[in-house]
């Protein structure tokens, strides 16, 4: 799990548990803006998306839960790849879980799916007793992901150097996997997976979105032209930056544009 979590929390209550499905969202891209009131726990059964929170980038696929903790985010929006389904629990605590959202691979765990699958059908079958037991299911379910933690705090200390240069030179730089491995002292294997542990995507897809976010701020900004950002954000050229623009935000730069003026 996270590296800050505290694991001594209590749950004061569930509010709601929901199942999400394909057809969901029409949208590839939805923006939430309102204060989250409860925190949020979310398998992903099928399907891909990548998440922006806060500063945060998260890559949900199968098998991944995902956490989100209650209150305002500076930015939430899910960029849909391909549409899924998933498990949603929203749930109170005594104390924060996390203040920040974080991603768990937990394909090597066959309990979770089965788990959040009992939740849901105990939550909206409402026998006697489906409050007390739908509590006893969330419990259950942490437990599986402290049993499933990958990315202990000393996983995360060991590729902090290379994280924390990505975010200093990823516009400047041409960053390359063994060079931010060598950073850390690791071989270059170990290094992309403790990296993909952490934040469910390569070194190499994590800096591309980095930019991509860092374009998305620019092209609002209205100052810039396309090629313009191209060549700020670090990409070899305006074809590939506009290629892997649509690709992660299912827009090309100049839609994004005209979308953005259209919705002020």
């Amino acid at each position: 799990m996270g590296d800050s979590m505290d694991t001594k929390f209590m749950i004061t209550g569930i509010d709601r548990v929901i199942m999400v499905g394909q057809d969901e969202y029409a949208d590839q891209k939805i923006s939430f803006n309102h204060t989250l009131k409860s925190n949020e726990l979310i398998f992903h059964f099928s399907g891909h998306s990548t998440v922006y929170f806060d500063d945060l980038i998260l890559e949900t696929a199968p098998n991944t839960v995902r956490f989100l903790p209650k209150g305002k985010p500076q930015r939430y929006d899910v960029m849909h790849h391909e549409k899924g389904e998933c498990i949603d629990v929203f749930f109170q605590t005594d104390r924060p879980i996390s203040e920040c959202a974080f991603n768990v691979n937990v394909a090597q765990n066959e309990k979770l799916g089965s788990l959040f699958k009992r939740i849901f059908a105990t939550w909206v079958g409402r026998n006697d007793g489906y409050y007390f037991e739908s509590l006893s299911l969330l419990y259950n379910i942490f437990a599986e992901l402290q049993k499933n933690n990958h990315s202990p705090k000393q996983h995360s200390l060991k590729i902090k150097p290379a994280v924390d240069h990505i975010h200093d030179r990823f516009l400047q730089d041409e960053l390359s996997t063994p060079e931010l491995a060598a950073m850390c002292g690791v071989k270059e294997s170990y290094f992309q997976r403790l990296f993909k542990e952490k934040y469910g995507l390569s070194p190499k897809k994590y800096i591309i979105q980095l930019k991509l976010n860092h374009s998305c701020d620019l092209l609002r900004l209205e100052r810039y032209s396309v090629a313009q950002i191209a060549e700020i954000c670090n990409f070899s050229d305006i074809y590939y930056f506009s290629r892997k623009f649509k690709e992660y935000m299912g827009i090309t730069p100049t839609e994004f544009i005209k979308k953005y003026k259209s919705s002020k």
